[in-house]
């Protein structure tokens, strides 16, 4: 099953040789396909993303910035994640990164993006987690058609442990993202 980690920095560490022992651990224990660096903080550090960028490289790993596409052109990312509210970013990223993935909440989200031509989508919550809504759940990644999607779809929310990705495997799903999952 294809990985998709996804940083937050509340559950990393803010210092830079702190971050790159703690990532760098991560990316040891963890089979990842692609990695996306989120910061919705104000505390931006700059080291931080060349830390990530970096290890990335090392690891052949294509990187993502979450919602920033300034940044992501600055810093020199493989790829922009676009949130719920950037749909109408969606082409122009296109022209500026070889990747662009978006994050989806309802299946007409899902097939509108996919129709704009994003690599890959995340679906979420699929199972419950703190102030995310109603869980989507098994069931709708198994209603899931994947053979009507060009774009790589990836199950997410509350996937924290291995039961939770056995779970998704029984699905038709191939993918999945996280956060808190790559830290066990």
């Amino acid at each position: 099953m294809k990985a998709y980690l996804i940083t937050s920095p509340t559950l990393y560490p803010t210092t830079p040789l702190e971050f790159c022992d703690f990532y760098r651990r991560i990316l040891d224990t963890h089979k990842i396909h692609f990695a996306c660096y989120r910061d919705k903080t104000l505390a931006f550090n700059p080291k931080l993303l060349e830390i990530f960028l970096e290890l990335n490289q090392l690891y052949k790993i294509p990187s993502l910035i979450n919602s920033n596409f300034e940044l992501g052109i600055e810093f020199g990312f493989d790829g922009l994640h676009c949130n719920a509210s950037q749909m109408d970013l969606i082409l122009e990223a296109k022209r500026k990164f070889s990747l662009v993935f978006f994050s989806a909440h309802t299946e007409e989200i899902l097939q509108k993006v996919d129709l704009l031509g994003v690599n890959g989508i995340t679906i979420s919550p699929i199972f419950a987690i703190p102030n995310k809504g109603e869980p989507l759940g098994l069931e709708f990644l198994n209603n899931l058609h994947l053979e009507d999607y060009r774009a790589e779809i990836f199950a997410l929310g509350g996937i924290i442990d291995s039961q939770a990705l056995l779970k998704i495997a029984t699905t038709s799903i191939k993918a999945f993202a996280s956060i808190r999952y790559f830290l066990n």
